[in-house]
């Protein structure tokens, strides 16, 4: 779960399914004259797509922050085992529709816990490394042996397929990035603000990379430098809900308010 709180107690939720499908469409445009397209393209929407639908479960009836009036935000919830259980579920049933991007989604999440193994150095990037818990370093050992595995079978007549691969893995992290952005983290006294995204990998068996500069042109609008998509101004949304100031008497009555929130799309224009 995705969250802004206002200055007035109300909040704008996603879900982290919404986030992902945001994620997507960074995916899905990525690529002009400078910056290659995604390859596998289907795969690749397809991981961007679900690589956070492991949260499903969690989130179909979520944990509730009584003081904030509001279920918890992905960042904040209590740590459950049932949350590395779904997403080592939700890897099974990527990968047995798509194999690569099983893999992909499994190194993103193992990457997620070890602060994305140090692929985005920006210092205003957001990243983010949980405390090694027992049941995390299991969760991590487990799924990167299974990901050695799956590299050994999926890659081994290319010797391109390691970078290519890597190359995919980087990219998911941009995405990722810029949809946390979008939806969270990039605000600041109501606005949005700058952003630096580093290093940004530009094309296969290239190791040119790039910083990405977002630069705020309006309430909902920014520019990028250098610029990534194959349109300009490319128009974006994401599924939010809107949950109104208020207290509960009990964490039933505060979901079913959840549960009840009117629905919105926050919409985003990207330029050149």
């Amino acid at each position: 779960m995705f969250f802004r709180d206002f200055e007035d107690g109300s909040s704008v939720l996603g879900t982290q399914e919404d986030h992902a499908e945001l994620a997507a469409q960074f995916a899905a445009h990525w690529g002009n004259k400078e910056f290659a397209q995604l390859r596998p393209y289907d795969t690749m929407v397809f991981a961007t797509t679900h690589h956070d639908s492991g949260f499903r479960s969690w989130e179909g009836c979520p944990p509730i922050n009584m003081e904030k009036g509001r279920p918890y935000g992905f960042r904040e919830a209590p740590f459950s085992p049932h949350r590395l259980e779904a997403h080592a579920r939700n890897f099974e049933w990527i990968r047995a529709r798509d194999p690569y991007a099983g893999l992909i989604v499994s190194i993103h999440h193992t990457g997620l816990l070890q602060n994305r193994y140090k692929t985005i150095t920006s210092p205003n990037a957001t990243t983010r490394s949980a405390p090694q818990r027992p049941e995390v370093r299991t969760f991590i050992d487990e799924q990167e042996e299974l990901q050695r595995e799956q590299k050994k079978a999926l890659g081994s007549d290319d010797p391109k397929f390691d970078d290519e691969m890597w190359f995919n893995y980087q990219l998911l992290q941009v995405y990722d990035l810029l949809s946390l952005y979008f939806c969270c983290d990039g605000y600041v006294e109501g606005g949005l603000k700058e952003l630096l995204i580093a290093p940004v990998p530009v094309a296969y068996g290239s190791k040119e990379e790039v910083d990405l500069h977002i630069i705020p042109t309006g309430a909902k609008s920014v520019r990028m430098d250098p610029y990534p998509f194959d349109r300009s101004p490319l128009e974006v949304s994401a599924r939010a809900r809107v949950m109104a100031s208020r207290s509960f008497a009990s964490e039933d009555e505060c979901r079913e308010a959840y549960f009840k929130a009117p629905r919105t799309l926050l919409n985003f224009e990207i330029s050149s």
